[in-house]
């Protein structure tokens, strides 16, 4: 993305939501806020959002993602958060002993805690709330091998490909009920320019692809994990399994059949 073409704009305020983080704000400069504001077909969008009247909206800079989340609140039929907005539902604060595991922490945690909501909210019967995740603009699309690629300095890895672990992580780790409600969460969409507006087109996700499978797996043989596990970190996954745990309990004692 051009200095030229960029906005200013900040993923990080929201990061000292959560007790115990610091504020973290990183900015991209403008030198043109003269912007046309994107239009999209408001349309695709709640078909995409179905009996849902919000959504998050995450994605690359470059494909256009925050344009997408202004156009939607412009129109006003959908509410649209981003991780500047996000309020947080859960308490998902735990401590680590690893030195950048809280670098992109805020942005991940948001993931965690809208999947959570929505395992609740599958639970008693409510709309979910779908992520929305920008990956394409028209002809461009983004380099699936660069999500498990390994940077060699944690601060340089980017924030979106840490996002996108995340989403794959929450999908495939905590049991078939929240991988059914992972699959109705993530919405990994490339946006097309039609006469309406942007439209909205779905892409499968990244970790069906079978090139990036095996990418996965190398990348897995150099990770330093815990001892005993397969990961490196679990503070967070033991925590939201808790979350979990806590939160099917809290079903049962509303409806004793739930199992």
């Amino acid at each position: 993305m051009s200095l030229h073409s960029a906005r200013t704009t900040s993923r990080y305020s929201n990061y000292s939501k959560q007790p115990g983080y610091a504020l973290l704000v990183y900015t991209c400069i403008s030198l043109n806020s003269d912007q046309t504001e994107m239009k999209v077909d408001i349309k695709a969008v709640k078909d995409l959002c179905g009996n849902s009247k919000e959504a998050v909206i995450y994605g690359f800079n470059f494909y256009n993602y925050q344009e997408l989340y202004e156009a939607i609140n412009s129109d006003g039929s959908i509410k649209a958060y981003n991780s500047d907005d996000y309020e947080y539902k859960n308490d998902l604060m735990v401590n680590s002993g690893h030195p950048f595991s809280s670098l992109y922490t805020h942005f991940k945690f948001v993931i965690n805690d809208l999947l959570l909501e929505n395992y609740k909210r599958e639970q008693n019967g409510e709309p979910l709330v779908p992520l929305i995740f920008v990956v394409g603009l028209d002809s461009n699309q983004y380099d699936k091998t660069r999500i498990f690629e390994r940077a060699q300095d944690p601060t340089e890895k980017g924030v979106t490909l840490t996002e996108l672990r995340r989403c794959y992580k929450l999908a495939h780790e905590f049991g078939e009920d929240m991988t059914k409600v992972a699959e109705k969460t993530f919405k990994f969409v490339r946006l097309v320019s039609s006469d309406n507006g942007y439209q909205l087109e779905t892409v499968e996700p990244f970790w069906k692809d079978e090139q990036w499978q095996k990418g996965l797996e190398e990348r897995k043989k150099t990770t330093e994990k815990e001892m005993g596990t397969e990961n490196r970190n679990n503070f967070w996954r033991k925590k939201f399994q808790t979350l979990i745990d806590e939160t099917d309990e809290q079903q049962k004692k509303i409806d004793p059949t739930n199992t």
